[in-house]
């Protein structure tokens, strides 16, 4: 019996582990608020975002809550386009912390989000925040 919970662990901890390569899109698109606030949830995992296509429109202000459901794990959300009003680098501690961003985005277009910490970005945390019209 024993055995076979350390097993389980073992693989539960491989799972959470995981790169986000090829992982397939899951987008979602800010609702604004009585306030005309744009509020959206991203979930730091392993290896990746969820979601990691976020859809907001130009000229709004923005709250994004950032949370980090890796525990031990450090991750970072950085997407930096000073011209559209994007300047954002939230650190994230190793314990489930979470971070709230704010920004109004000014121009539209697609702009990369990534984790900057180690070699995770190239592990596939990376998602694309869409600023339309």
């Amino acid at each position: 019996m024993k055995r076979s919970g350390v097993v389980l662990l073992l693989v539960s901890l491989l799972a959470g582990c995981s790169s986000g390569l090829d992982r397939p899109v899951k987008e979602v698109t800010a609702k604004a608020g009585a306030d005309g606030v744009q509020r959206v949830r991203v979930v730091a995992h392993s290896y990746w975002f969820e979601p990691n296509r976020v859809v907001v429109k130009a000229g709004s202000p923005v709250e994004l809550t950032v949370k980090n459901a890796a525990f031990g794990v450090p991750h970072n959300l950085t997407c930096f386009d000073k011209d559209a009003g994007i300047e954002l680098s939230e650190n994230l501690g190793m314990f489930r912390g979470q971070k709230v961003a704010r920004f109004t985005p000014t121009q539209p277009g697609e702009y990369e989000f990534y984790c900057h910490v180690g070699s995770h970005a190239k592990k596939g945390m990376k998602g694309t925040l869409v600023v339309q019209e």
